[in-house]
């Protein structure tokens, strides 16, 4: 029999799991992957249980480091910070307040990134309002896209007085389905395999 009860056990094998991410994150080639798997764990409100918040601000440390560097993704990294600066009432008063500090300084890197790309785009690539001619829906189907054409309304003589029509529009539905495969962040076998964080 195991001496470690299984709890003790889940929670050390989630702390390997997030070491082993911290390490990833390091990396440009592996910070994407290694980012959005910390991204989905931290989709689970279990993920800031005490026990997991020392491995995790170990990794939202990294993120804050490096996320604005070449090579890494500023966009995720700031998407990460968020979600856990959304959840900062279940840290501790010091690791929550360095997270609203990672959130509002990464938030300000994004703005600045955002503004002197606008800056570079060529005058008139887009504008900034377009007319209002050229804001009529389209319809999509399959094989093309069709315009709207206005139709006139008519008035029903057909209808007794004070007698109410009603027409309903359906401007297009687009059912759409995206299935995406992740592969596993862990390059070292021996700390990482079939762990995952919330099976016992």
């Amino acid at each position: 029999m195991n001496s470690i009860p299984s709890m003790d056990r889940h929670i050390q094998q989630t702390n390997d799991r997030l070491q082993c991410i911290k390490q990833h994150l390091q990396n440009p080639a592996n910070f994407q992957t290694a980012a959005t798997e910390l991204l989905d764990w931290c989709g689970d409100p279990r993920a800031f249980q005490r026990p997991f918040e020392q491995s995790l601000m170990g990794c939202l440390t990294v993120v804050s480091r490096v996320a604005a560097q070449q090579g890494f993704d500023l966009d995720l990294g700031y998407r990460l910070l968020a979600v856990c600066a959304a959840n900062r009432d279940k840290f501790t008063p010091k690791s929550a307040a360095l997270l609203s500090s990672w959130c509002e300084e990464l938030g300000r890197l994004l703005l600045l990134r955002h503004q002197k790309n606008r800056q570079n785009e060529p005058p008139g690539k887009v504008p900034m309002q377009p007319p209002m001619s050229s804001m009529k829906p389209s319809l999509s189907h399959g094989d093309g896209s069709f315009p709207y054409d206005s139709v006139p309304w008519q008035q029903n003589t057909n209808q007794p007085p004070g007698s109410v029509s009603v027409v309903t529009t359906v401007w297009g539905v687009t059912n759409t389905s995206q299935s995406q495969v992740r592969p596993s962040t862990c390059l070292r076998e021996e700390t990482c395999v079939g762990v995952d964080p919330f099976q016992m």
